[in-house]
């Protein structure tokens, strides 16, 4: 009988809700009144429920929150009502328990446990609240009726001050142009819902971007025991198996190749254009040498795998195709070849004004995909992203057009088209300016604050505290205790590995691991004072887990009061109130927002009065229109302290607000700024108590324009003219010959070309191993190298191969063979680490202090490497700067120059 009730009163809750949606509320009372849902194969027993509701009225607004708010939150409704929620004898006592039970069964957290507290019952909450509505004042007797509809319609004719419905917390709203007009809920009276799908609804291969379709590509489905894994385990049941018709034809390198360069559709069924940049087999890699060429003949490029690609390619290939069969139920055959992929990412504005696709990797996202699940062509296109020729001048900009300027003198300042050229190709504007330049500030109070407030590594941290490195890491993460049946969570929450997060101002993890700040350090020290006990136990056993409260007090009911109190330390210290970030965000605190805020203020007063000026011929690429900024400022940089400019014309923001990036957060799809404005806007928030009210907002990169770095600028002929050449250094001639004029010169006097190597002598093997025909080792670059033991000379034809220290000149009398005869080649002159002067090192690893009778015990052995040179050094020229010895560039071959060969 119980099992009936509670499945009616669950199919009931599936009609209302299926009212709710398409006829409005039908029953305002209606609730359900159980816990738990019932086992789906017992619904059945509840088929036959009664489906007439009572429609009744809803609650007020004070009557709304007594039936949902616990006793701890009565400050929100009014006093009156306070003593129905904590005096004992009080009719609904039993309404707001403070005891009650946690079905934690099957979830990890307790916000996801089922909270057994008692249903609230209208027919007993009314009565007694009405004894207590006599009490309210006016104005809370106003906030408890019924309100009426209201729809604001914009009115361009209007113009008006609307008065802040709080002064002095809201601001009055200037220029509002805004009719209000009582607004009638409409109704399902008189009115029948359409059943089934409407005319000219597109299914199948034919559906809207967005509608994932099998029908994409031919495909067939079966019933079967596949095991196709469901919450990490396999199903043991039949499932729909679905598997693609074409998979074995269409899985080869060559369908592939026709992709190259061309925009498919991938992630089957679930459809998502991409560009295919490159194709893999098992052997090659294919990719185009000249992307903007179709994928044909000579244009494609073959590139062989190293041994490692090919095991790659395997273990990629069969991934994918697991995936699919495993998780997703579908046969696609063997994967023969994959297609590298570029994602759609949105649209770009050319500087000619076309609107093209941009593609472009996004981390985190899978670039292989197998070919047979490649759907070539769609037949609905994403009405989003469509490509789009450029507008002629006057109408993309016509006059009147509000936009920003891009150009030097100005940059980020709003404009006004007013006119346009003789040839309708330039526009003029009238631009506004400062007459007093904005000064830089955010970079300088961030570079401060870093210095300010520094940041200590874990390591050292345990050395302040007298910690150990385990003791540590459990408290600045969530540690939790068992007591009376509840798991509390006594730990600092100052780091969350797995979560990847970090707390704004106390923790952060460089690259040698955690580290944190002073008021993280003072945090734990009082941690410690306060509680040394509790402390004290997780250090006799820093490897333990599993921790009940009665491990650290022997006395159950002093360990539950110890926990308690332990609780409310860290509640009035409001560590779970902390700000969590990304590991990779960058933020500022507090107290170094606040200072850029001052200093933000500070600037607004020093301004100069705002001007304008005109502008003449001022070309496409210099106008940014708001509907075209997200496409156009896409891709910027950014670092903390950078000052920016809102050039949305929708959002929170209002347009052309300027403001201070305080923080960066990146995502897999975009980068987010965290910025403090210049003044104070109605959708501004408090970026989590971060800096004043109405003043911050989070917004996309590619909603602000970069006004540090100026990375969108357009510069005329004679800004650019203006800007500093990079110098760059000239080639010079090899073997110290010079191209031109002290080695600077047109390239034929540079680039020299080179007589074709000899013919190969030895074996290959032994070429590549650097060993000639007679076992000896030959240089790279095709000189040879020192002397054979033999005293034959070295053979070369003046090849100078560059490293430090190599011979000297060939006409330098020391350069001679072992048997002193002449040498041969053309002044061959080999350059390595460490040259040697005869044609070979000897190395002499021996101890010189061996066999030597120490008669005097105070002898000290000495160096006499920094002993002067000879006095006639210099006449065989051994390194760079004439005849020195040393680094400088001279005509030696000793040292780190060219080794010039003179005859």
């Amino acid at each position: 009988a119980e099992l009936t009730k509670l499945t009616e009163n669950y199919v009931q809750g599936l009609q209302w809700v299926l009212y709710y949606y398409y006829r409005g509320v039908a029953s305002w009372p209606w609730y359900y009144r159980y816990h738990y849902s019932p086992m789906i194969s017992d619904v059945k027993h509840g088929l036959g429920a009664d489906m007439n509701f009572t429609h009744g009225q809803p609650f007020r607004p004070f009557q709304q929150l007594m039936g949902v708010l616990p006793d701890r939150s009565k400050s929100i409704v009014p006093t009156v009502y306070h003593d129905l929620m904590t005096n004992p004898k009080s009719p609904i006592i039993d309404f707001y328990p403070r005891d009650f039970e946690l079905d934690m069964n099957g979830k990890k957290q307790e916000w996801e446990a089922v909270v057994k507290i008692p249903f609230i019952d209208e027919t007993r909450l009314l009565p007694a609240m009405a004894t207590k509505d006599p009490f309210l004042t006016e104005g809370e007797k106003i906030r408890n009726s019924f309100g009426t509809t209201m729809k604001f319609v914009y009115d361009k004719n209007t113009d008006f001050t609307y008065p802040s419905s709080l002064p002095g917390i809201f601001p009055d709203l200037d220029h509002c142009k805004c009719i209000e007009n009582i607004y009638e809920l409409p109704t399902m009276d008189g009115l029948d819902v359409y059943v089934g799908l409407i005319d000219g609804v597109k299914l199948g291969a034919s559906a809207l971007a967005g509608f994932p379709s099998l029908h994409t590509l031919p495909h067939a489905g079966q019933l079967g025991f596949h095991g196709v894994s469901i919450f990490q385990s396999e199903s043991r049941n039949e499932s729909m198996v679905v598997t693609l018709l074409e998979g074995e034809e269409k899985n080869t390198a060559t369908t592939a190749r026709d992709y190259l360069g061309k925009a498919v559709h991938v992630n089957y069924p679930f459809l998502q254009e991409v560009k295919v940049i490159s194709v893999t087999d098992e052997m090659f890699t294919y990719t185009l040498a000249d992307p903007s060429q179709p994928a044909t003949g000579a244009n494609v490029q073959q590139i062989p795998h190293q041994p490692h690609s090919m095991s790659d390619f395997k273990r990629k290939a069969n991934r994918i195709e697991s995936t699919y069969s495993k998780r997703l139920g579908m046969i696609i055959g063997s994967v023969e070849s994959l297609i590298q992929v570029e994602p759609l990412v949105g649209l770009r504005k050319t500087e000619s004004g076309a609107t093209i696709k941009q593609y472009a990797p996004i981390p985190g996202v899978e670039p292989d995909y197998a070919t047979q699940t490649v759907v070539g062509e769609v037949i609905s296109e994403d009405q989003r992203f469509l490509e789009k020729e450029a507008l002629p001048m006057s109408e993309e900009f016509a006059i009147g057009t509000k936009a920003f300027f891009l150009g030097d003198m100005a940059y980020g300042r709003p404009l006004e088209v007013t006119g346009h050229s003789a040839d309708g190709e330039k526009a003029e504007v009238w631009v506004s300016t400062l007459t007093v330049r904005e000064q830089e500030f955010g970079h300088n109070i961030a570079q401060q604050s870093e210095g300010r407030d520094p940041y200590y590594p874990s390591y050292q941290v345990t050395k302040m505290l007298h910690l150990h490195p385990l003791v540590l890491s459990k408290l600045t993460s969530a540690f939790n205790v068992n007591s009376s049946g509840l798991r509390l969570n006594l730990g600092l929450n100052l780091k969350f590995e797995a979560k990847k997060l970090k707390v704004l101002g106390y923790s952060r993890k460089g690259n040698s691991g955690w580290e944190y700040s002073r008021k993280a350090i003072d945090l734990l020290a009082a941690y410690m004072t306060k509680f040394p006990e509790f402390i004290a136990t997780i250090a006799a056993n820093p490897q333990g887990d599993g921790w009940e409260d009665t491990t650290f007090y022997s006395d159950p009911q002093v360990a539950k009061q110890k926990m308690k109190e332990i609780g409310a330390w860290l509640k009035s210290n409001e560590t779970k109130g902390f700000d969590r970030v990304p590991l990779e965000a960058e933020q500022l605190d507090e107290t170094t927002v606040k200072l850029i805020e001052a200093a933000a203020d500070k600037n607004n007063n020093a301004a100069g009065q705002i001007t304008g000026k005109k502008i003449n011929n001022i070309p496409r690429s210099a106008l940014l229109k708001p509907q075209d900024a997200e496409q156009r400022t896409a891709g910027q940089r950014f670092t903390i302290g950078d000052r920016v400019v809102y050039v949305l014309d929708s959002g929170k923001v209002p347009i052309a607000m300027r403001g201070t990036v305080v923080g960066l957060t990146r995502t897999p799809r975009a980068m987010l700024l965290d910025i403090v404005y210049d003044f104070t806007f109605m959708g501004g928030t408090t970026l989590n108590e971060r800096c004043s009210p109405f003043r911050g907002s989070t917004v996309p990169s590619d909603a602000v324009l970069n006004l540090s770095e100026r990375q969108v600028l357009s510069l005329s002929a004679a800004a650019a003219a203006r800007q500093p050449v990079q110098q760059s250094l000239p080639l010079r001639g090899a073997g110290g010959a010079r191209g031109g004029m002290n080695g600077y010169g047109p390239p034929g006097a540079q680039l020299r070309p080179a007589a074709a190597p000899g013919p190969l002598r030895g074996s290959f093997r032994g070429a590549v191993a650097g060993v000639g025909m007679n076992g000896h080792n030959v240089p790279r670059g095709g000189g040879s190298g020192p002397p054979p033991m033999n005293g034959n000379a070295p053979r070369g034809n003046g090849f100078v191969p560059r490293g430090r220290g190599g011979l000297g000149s060939a006409a330098a009398p020391q350069q001679q063979p072992l048997n002193n005869g002449a040498p041969r080649g053309n002044g061959f002159a080999p350059r390595g680490r460490g040259g040697n002067r005869g044609g070979y090192t000897m190395v002499d690893n021996s101890d010189p202090t061996e066999g030597v009778v120490r008669n005097n015990t105070a002898f000290q052995p000495q160096s006499y490497n920094n002993a002067p040179p000879p006095a006639g050094l210099g006449e065989g020229g051994r390194g760079r700067g004439g005849a020195a010895r040393g680094r400088g560039r001279g005509r030696g071959g000793r040292g780190r120059g060219e080794a010039a060969v003179e005859g």
